[in-house]
């Protein structure tokens, strides 16, 4: 299942590079694909940067585009079933900026 996943993710951020431009979203990134053992469903974790609050427009623009994500995805993964796909935000990049704020708040206070 890793390697289906690994693979999933490799080509759906090819995929997604190709169709919807960086000056509207940013610089989309696939954080995760997790592939149900049956390959009928894939959560699908996408993050971007460079756009301000710009996730929910995403995840509605990746909707827009799911059924010919799909279908490139199928022509381009063999497998028994194209999983069908379901796009979620990934906070783990703004969480971890977060953490590094507050560290960097510490030192500061540490050093006067």
């Amino acid at each position: 299942m890793k390697r289906v996943n690994e693979q999933v993710k490799r080509e759906l951020s090819k995929l997604i590079r190709q169709h919807l431009p960086v000056e509207d979203h940013g610089l989309i990134s696939v954080t995760e694909v997790d592939v149900s053992k049956d390959l009928k469903t894939a959560n699908v974790y996408v993050s971007t940067v460079g756009v301000a609050q710009q996730t929910a427009g995403l995840l509605a623009s990746l909707e827009r585009i799911r059924a010919g994500l799909q279908r490139e995805l199928s022509r381009n993964v063999v497998m028994k079933y194209t999983p069908h796909l379901l796009f979620k935000e990934d906070r783990g990049i703004e969480r971890g900026q977060h953490v590094v704020e507050i560290l960097n708040a510490l030192e500061k206070g540490q050093k006067t």
